[in-house]
């Protein structure tokens, strides 16, 4: 029996674990370089989140300015229409009043216009037959 390992095989091994030893290599310059960029960005990213953090205050107190103005704005709206309410109830109370009383003028107030015109008419027949004299209204014919 033979029990020697081919050297083929040996050959694709030492081949394997000379790539794995690369990659692993690779693998820690590359870890290394994060770490680094990671090193260089802590501050600013500490700026960002002091930054961000004071926007955030900044908001809240905006926020509740906006509700506060929006609840004041509420109530006035809701005063303004029920004084609006009370205003247009007062209205139709004098505009039922005021109907209740142009039914009772209105046919002595057609009297009285047509009364007028015809007083109007009569005078301006008056006045026609006064300053029409009975002369042809055409002028006579020259020979």
């Amino acid at each position: 029996m033979n029990n020697e390992i081919p050297t083929l095989w040996l050959w694709i091994s030492g081949l394997f674990f000379l790539f794995g030893i690369l990659v692993f290599g690779a693998t820690l310059v590359v870890l290394f370089k994060i770490l680094k960029m990671a090193e260089e960005m802590k501050p600013k990213i500490e700026s960002l989140t002091t930054k961000v953090e004071g926007l955030t205050v900044k908001l809240d107190k905006v926020a509740d300015r906006v509700e506060e103005t929006m609840t004041s704005v509420k109530e006035s709206v809701d005063g303004v229409g029920s004084r609006t309410q009370g205003i247009l109830g007062s209205l139709e109370t004098v505009t039922k009043g005021v109907t209740g009383k142009l039914e009772g003028i209105t046919p002595i107030l057609a009297g009285a216009m047509a009364a007028y015109k015809i007083f109007l008419t009569i005078k301006a027949a008056r006045q026609h037959s006064k300053a029409a004299p009975s002369k042809k209204a055409l002028p006579a014919k020259k020979k």
